[in-house]
């Protein structure tokens, strides 16, 4: 999964980014693509797109996909957003999880920091941002389900 690509183009991501995608069974974008060629050229890659819009995109994203989405693969349930109310960072997680009752995983972007925690029994997930900045690497999320287990990792997205 991948967020805050804040791209253009698909071509414009870097090559482990769309590496990660190619390898992905169902590619989940949580939101701020910024262009609507970029929300066009990720569904023609992925095998299956799931996505959510976020706070900086524009309407003509915003009126092709919807705010959150819940993603059912092999009996567990992952829910997907992007706080596009936008804001602070603070309380993010709590607030999403409260939307989002009875998931057994919740996948969100918007504060750009990747991170990987469980929360009230709860997988929470943040893939980052999809691009490198100021030191930043990009990164990208993985989740494998399977087996009756939800498992997540986060992958740092070395340039090349």
């Amino acid at each position: 999964m991948i967020s805050d690509t804040h791209a253009g183009l698909v071509n414009q991501l870097e090559p482990g980014v769309l590496l990660a995608i190619d390898e992905a069974d169902i590619l989940v974008h949580c939101g701020d693509y910024t262009q609507k060629t970029l929300l066009d050229g990720l569904r023609a890659k992925a095998r299956r797109f799931v996505g959510v819009y976020g706070n900086v995109d524009p309407y003509d994203i915003r009126n092709e996909i919807r705010p959150r989405e819940i993603l059912e693969v092999d009996g567990k349930k992952i829910g997907i957003a992007h706080p596009h109310w936008g804001g602070p960072p603070f309380g993010i997680e709590e607030a999403l999880l409260a939307e989002f009752r009875g998931v057994d995983a919740l996948v969100f972007g918007h504060t750009h920091e990747a991170d990987k925690r469980m929360m009230n029994g709860v997988l929470v997930l943040n893939p980052g941002q999809a691009y490198s900045s100021w030191g930043v690497p990009a990164t990208v999320g993985l989740l494998t389900v399977g087996d009756g287990k939800i498992e997540g990792e986060i992958r740092v997205i070395r340039k090349e």
